[in-house]
């Protein structure tokens, strides 16, 4: 009898642990830089690439096109990387939501980067959510009506690490940097 109770409570506890939002699933990124130690990255980047996921055989292209801009290293050391695919309101949604929940740490740095599509999605979501985003640690957005490749600069790196490094010493020391205190 014992053995089956512990069966019965077993099972119900793993049952609280089964999500059911499809970002569990790496099909469902294009990038998904989790695995990396948030301790050693100290912000992150979510990256909504500019067309809408609707069919599998764009897949390829759309990975190719998110690596060129966000992948290869471009923000090493600063960020981790999540590009989930997107297709409607909603799916933004889920994927920040999975985001948050899972692989963000209480008022961590992160920033928008969007194209097309897929970008207006998420700034619509930004609009909506700003203030409770900005509560989460939502440093800075960068947005794109067209997907014209090089989107992502070494100045819009330059400046990610400037907002990250403000919110940084925001968190630790309770105050904005004074003026020319900037890395």
């Amino acid at each position: 009898m014992k053995k089956k109770l512990l069966m019965i409570a077993a099972c119900a506890a793993l049952a609280g642990c089964v999500s059911e939002s499809p970002y569990d699933r790496l099909e469902s990124w294009l990038m998904r830089e989790d695995p990396v130690r948030s301790f050693v990255v100290p912000a992150d980047v979510i990256y909504v690439e500019g067309r809408l996921y609707t069919k599998t055989e764009n897949m390829a292209d759309m990975q190719r096109h998110a690596r060129a801009e966000v992948g290869n290293d471009r923000f090493n050391g600063l960020a981790r990387v999540f590009s989930p695919l997107v297709a409607t309101p909603e799916d933004v949604e889920a994927a920040l939501k999975w985001y948050i929940k899972g692989c963000h740490e209480d008022k961590r740095p992160f920033v928008f980067i969007g194209e097309g599509a897929g970008g207006r999605l998420l700034r619509d979501y930004e609009q909506r959510n700003e203030v409770k985003l900005k509560k989460e640690g939502l440093v800075q957005s960068f947005y794109v009506d067209e997907c014209p490749g090089n989107f992502v600069t070494d100045a819009m790196v330059a400046e990610i690490r400037e907002a990250v490094a403000r919110a940084q010493f925001r968190a630790v020391w309770g105050k904005d940097m004074a003026e020319g205190e900037q890395k």
